[in-house]
């Protein structure tokens, strides 16, 4: 085998690192995404249920795009999830604030992800210049072609 063809192996074997890497990231971008979408849903519905008040008929969300009907016994208090099966309940711009926390949290961590989405994907682009190049070198029988 030829250096040429050994270079080709190598730089084959980095592309699809390289694609193993988006794939990864594709999916935990789909992941953060889910989650972002669903503390946004949980503060428009405590938003809003606040907003109804006392003894009205609300429409709440319970998943799958489903809703129950249900009657506002007190719209100043929700319970919240604080991790570790651990719920408690406090007054609703309280919960908000913790709500807004969270979905900071995980907007940053959705613009890292794509930020390094992006990176992987402009090299992957690169890598794959390079192994056409490299191919087509090998093909027509020149000499080695330099790496970008």
């Amino acid at each position: 085998m030829s250096a040429s063809e050994n270079e080709l192996r190598r730089a084959v074997a980095v592309l699809d690192q390289y694609r193993a890497q988006l794939e990864g990231l594709s999916q935990q971008q789909e992941i953060v995404r889910i989650s972002l979408e669903e503390h946004l849903r949980a503060r428009e519905t405590l938003t809003r249920f606040q907003q109804a008040g006392k003894d009205a008929e609300v429409l709440v969300p319970v998943g799958a795009n489903s809703f129950v009907v249900a009657a506002v016994r007190d719209a100043d208090k929700a319970f919240l999830g604080i991790g570790s099966d651990l719920v408690v309940q406090d007054e609703i711009p309280k919960q908000l604030e913790r709500l807004d926390a969270r979905i900071k949290s995980i907007t940053e961590a959705a613009n890292a992800i794509g930020g390094r989405l992006s990176e992987v994907q402009r090299r992957a682009e690169a890598q794959t210049a390079f192994v056409q190049n490299a191919y087509d070198q090998l093909q027509t029988g020149g000499s080695e072609g330099e790496r970008e």
